[in-house]
């Protein structure tokens, strides 16, 4: 194995130890996809609609999970708009630098809750069910409003209590291990699972995300550099999250990956994220999958 993947492996190994998944809650149904996204053709990412349009780079305002924020148009990033999602008129993108991993949460939820997806889309909720993502109190009109303040929400909820009864630094993202416990779809719970993409086994754990994929089953998934762009690079510094294929459009050996930075899906070859050099557009301009967050039975 490379220096470079060596060192990579050390600094996210741990991060496995430190998930704990809990029973993901059950909802109304499971429709995958749900809202407009499934008359759309469009991968499943909740209640989004996605068409093409414009767009600004993938990098921007990407999160930092572990090793400190991510600058806007991060050096070496390509340009390139996948397919936008969008909620009502807006663009589904992470409200803030450090709110990439809270943006996949909701997306996942919203996947697998109908009322989740509603909210997100009319600011309806049905009686008696209220998502967790969805917070108290008055929220804008707008549907960007609505998943600002999801993001929000969530992303107290992966602070509080992450470092036993500490909570987390909310300058430094989401950490892998609460993402996993909050992450909820229904009937299965989410467990962290490192990937080197230089490994012998990178090719089946990539193999699992799309066999997860094909089943309906979103899975988020960490992103970064390594030792060539410094040790703040060798750490997970990014979220994105490989959705389900829309019906009878699955490309075997292709992953449908939202990226919340640019607000677009895109579809990649699984083999172009193995043994990676350079940055990719739907890695949020990032160059390695670090984590899997998988789904097991719940």
């Amino acid at each position: 194995m490379a220096t470079s993947s060596w060192h990579r492996w050390q600094l996210t190994a741990p991060l496995a130890a430190l998930s704990r998944p809990v029973r993901a809650t059950r909802v109304r149904s499971a429709t995958v996809p749900t809202g407009p996204a499934a008359a759309s053709g469009a991968p499943g990412v909740g209640p989004a609609t996605a068409h093409t349009a414009p767009g600004p780079s993938a990098a921007a305002g990407a999160e930092t999970a572990v090793g400190g924020p991510t600058a806007v148009g991060r050096p070496g990033a390509q340009r390139d708009d996948g397919l936008p999602v969008l909620l009502g008129e807006a663009r589904a993108r992470q409200v803030d630098g450090t709110t990439c991993g809270s943006a996949v949460l909701v997306m996942l939820a919203a996947t697998g809750d109908p009322a989740l997806a509603e909210w997100l889309e009319t600011g309806r909720l049905p009686e008696g069910h209220r998502p967790p993502e969805v917070p108290a109190g008055e929220v804008g009109a707008e549907a960007a409003d609505r998943f600002a303040a999801a993001q929000r929400e969530v992303k107290r909820a992966t602070g509080r209590r992450a470092l036993g009864p500490l909570p987390w630094p909310a300058a430094l993202g989401t950490p892998p291990w609460t993402a996993a416990r909050a992450a909820r779809f229904p009937g299965v719970r989410y467990r962290v699972r490192p990937v080197d993409d230089s490994a012998a086994d990178a090719p089946a754990i990539l193999g699992l995300v799309e066999s997860a994929n094909r089943r309906g089953l979103p899975v988020p998934l960490y992103v970064g550099g390594d030792l060539r762009g410094g040790v703040a690079h060798a750490v997970p510094r990014h979220v994105v999250l490989a959705v389900p294929p829309a019906p009878g459009a699955a490309l075997p050996g292709t992953l449908h990956l939202y990226e919340p930075a640019a607000g677009s899906v895109y579809s990649v070859p699984t083999a172009d994220l193995l043994n990676r050099t350079t940055p990719h557009p739907a890695l949020g301009g990032w160059t390695h999958v670090m984590a899997a967050l998988l789904p097991v039975p719940a």
